[in-house]
């Protein structure tokens, strides 16, 4: 019996220790990956972002086209590891940029957009999370018995965009972006930045001006959509000065 509880308590040790070890590794993985993301993000600001500035890409449209490319690869990994082309370099390619987009969206888009954060959240997680639910998917049920051995895939993921589309017109859709006057005049020049609310890409665009606007006065403009959208929302006229440095909520 003394045998049998020298035993145990060995083992409890043992489990005790490799316990504490493991949880020593964790802490230190985590504070390496943090130290690693502050340097990272120092050489990005550094090195990286001041391309794309010098090019006049705002920072906010600079984060929003980071987190389109990493959805894009993340969806195209996707569709090669579905449909058997890959596997080997596939996982980590989708576990880094899926990881990578999740760090995005609760970093640095978080703290830059401020209250217009929702929106990009919402739309960039649904279609993380819809190409993950295909991926996973895929492995539950293979294929269905059809002349379209993937057609469940293809119902699933039409559902869910054209599901997900009503829902975001319906909470964030607006049919009015702000901008900044670059020219004055009758018709002016102004310059916005990417507003997925109202469908449109950054960029200069010519405007009406009825309301005398002048060079650098910070604007309220009509943006005119189509039924799906398709192309982006079309800047067309400048509805009303807006005061202050900032684009109000």
């Amino acid at each position: 019996m003394d045998f049998v509880e020298r035993l145990g308590e060995a083992a409890l040790r043992a489990l005790q220790r490799a316990y504490y070890h493991a949880l020593g590794v964790l802490i230190w993985l985590i504070l390496l990956l943090r130290r690693a993301g502050r340097s990272m993000g120092e050489f990005e600001m550094r090195r990286i972002y001041p391309i794309f500035e010098s090019r006049g890409v705002d920072f906010r449209d600079y984060l929003v086209l980071k987190a389109q490319l990493l959805i894009f690869i993340y969806f195209i990994t996707a569709v090669v590891y579905i449909f058997g082309f890959a596997s080997s370099w596939a996982i980590p390619v989708l576990v880094l940029s899926g990881a990578g987009l999740l760090a995005l969206l609760r970093g640095q888009l978080r703290r830059s957009f401020g209250s217009e954060y929702p929106p990009y959240r919402d739309f960039f997680s649904a279609y993380l999370l819809l190409t993950t639910l295909l991926i996973l998917l895929r492995f539950a049920v293979p294929e269905v018995r059809s002349g379209y051995p993937y057609l469940h895939l293809l119902v699933v993921s039409v559902l869910g965009v054209v599901g997900f589309t009503l829902y975001f017109r319906s909470r964030y859709s607006r049919d009015y972006t702000y901008g900044r006057v670059v020219r004055g005049g009758t018709l002016a020049r102004v310059k916005v930045g990417y507003d997925i609310r109202a469908g449109v890409k950054p960029g200069e665009h010519l405007v009406h001006n009825d309301v005398g606007a002048r060079k650098g006065d910070l604007v309220k403009l009509r943006v005119e959509r189509g039924l799906f959208n398709l192309r982006g929302g079309r800047v067309s006229e400048v509805l009303e000065v807006v005061e202050g440095e900032e684009k109000p909520e």
